[in-house]
């Protein structure tokens, strides 16, 4: 394997993606993100705080084998969400499976590796900009752990800006997202180990509003979400990964009580406990 670009921090945007070109051209706007060729690669170059943005020719959720030819402290894609709802979002979450299904890209029952000060920075930083901005339309917060690619050992998180063309579209909000991808990346560097209380989230709907309320509202930076919805198919293996599978150690395991079935929470908290996790209920 020859790396041939490397930075601290790499943003990807596909080609293919609206919202993705969008949140790029205000990143190299506004922040001074100058392009140029690298081993024949077009890429987006700031030398002040060692990031690229690197343009790729697939979805980002089909964007597999990254490490072949990159590497980087952080992966961060700017991409699209899209809803059957129509809400306008902006969300953060990190790629994975949890089950067999890879239909939206991905490797089954693999999961890349979540940074959970890089996702509560993101949404933070969402939503003080949508209040300062008048955009209160728009819904900030996590989604669980879903979709592809699969990283193997560089965390990966997705900041996205949906729920359709309108959206995609509008300058305002992919703004806020491209200042929330230059706070993840300036905020990086000075961050504390100590700074948050650093845990996985169990339970609950996709949109995670209990974990996106803990994030907001308290000192937890929260990295893998399993959701309600893929409890029937995981096992004791999926939780030690969605725990092992962090950028830091995970002290604290949130279980949203409501958000699983009885069945559901007696298998979590016997392996917890057999393991002599830390858990808490929400």
């Amino acid at each position: 394997m020859t790396i041939i670009i490397e930075s601290r921090v790499i943003v990807f945007a596909s080609i293919n993606d609206i919202a993705a070109q969008n949140i790029k051209n205000q990143l190299i706007r506004n922040h001074n993100f100058k392009m140029e060729y690298s081993s024949g690669i077009k890429v987006y170059r700031n030398k002040n705080i060692e990031a690229l943005i690197v343009e790729i020719p697939v979805d980002s959720i089909y964007a597999e084998k990254l490490e072949d030819k990159f590497k980087a402290e952080l992966f961060i894609f700017a991409s699209r969400h899209s809803a059957e709802s129509r809400i306008p979002a902006l969300l953060s979450h990190t790629p994975g499976n949890w089950t067999e299904d890879t239909s939206l890209g991905g490797e089954s029952r693999k999961i890349a590796i979540a940074s959970p000060k890089a996702l509560k920075i993101a949404v933070n930083e969402m939503e003080k900009l949508t209040r300062e901005n008048n955009l209160s339309e728009y819904k900030v917060g996590l989604e669980v752990t879903h979709h592809g690619p699969y990283v193997e050992n560089t965390p990966t998180i997705f900041i996205e800006l949906g729920s359709v063309e309108e959206n995609w579209r509008d300058e305002r909000a992919a703004y806020i997202v491209s200042e929330a991808i230059m706070k993840v990346i300036e905020s990086r560097f000075k961050m504390k180990c100590n700074e948050y209380k650093v845990a996985i989230g169990l339970g609950g709907p996709h949109y995670a509003p209990t974990f996106t309320r803990k994030i907001l509202e308290t000192e937890y930076a929260i990295g893998h979400i399993i959701p309600e919805y893929v409890y029937d198919k995981i096992t004791e293996r999926e939780l030690e990964m969605a725990i092992k599978r962090n950028d830091e150690e995970v002290n604290y395991v949130l279980i949203e009580w409501k958000g699983l079935k009885r069945n559901h929470r007696e298998m979590t908290i016997r392996y917890l406990e057999e393991k002599g996790r830390k858990w808490i209920k929400i």
